[in-house]
């Protein structure tokens, strides 16, 4: 298996998580999961509330890296694909208010699309830096 390829596993893996957990009912056990994201918010913003919003990026964040990773272009242009996961990060947060079951938020979308932003072009400068070490 190749480092592409298993990346595009991860990548699909992710994906499908991403958009169940997010168009499905929120169960009530979901904070002790996103216990991790409490913490990096009350340690970045002082404020522990804002977990939420943590764990929205660092999803999309992991779906802008594997995507970087796995070489996924879109009409062979890799700004496309972070286009794309921005804009289904904000598709799937309104999706979330069709149902009537979740409540979307705008915030949510904009950390969703700032995890996207933010992992591509960091997940593509480490693959570079790693290709140069191995050249050496």
């Amino acid at each position: 298996m190749t480092f592409k390829t298993f990346w595009r596993g991860v990548f699909a893996l992710l994906l499908l998580f991403v958009t169940w957990q997010t168009l499905t009912p929120d169960p009530d056990n979901t904070e002790p999961s996103i216990a991790i994201a409490r913490f990096i918010a009350e340690l970045l913003f002082h404020d522990e509330r804002l977990g939420d919003k943590v764990a929205h990026f660092l999803a999309y964040s992991a779906l802008g890296g594997s995507a970087a990773f796995a070489h996924v272009e879109l009409a062979n242009r890799r700004w496309l694909t972070i286009a794309a996961l921005a804009a289904y990060g904000v598709l799937l947060e309104f999706l979330q208010g069709v149902g009537g079951v979740r409540m979307p938020e705008f915030a949510d979308a904009l950390a969703n699309s700032s995890g996207a932003l933010a992992a591509y072009p960091a997940a593509l400068f480490i693959e570079r830096a790693l290709s140069r070490v191995r050249a050496a």
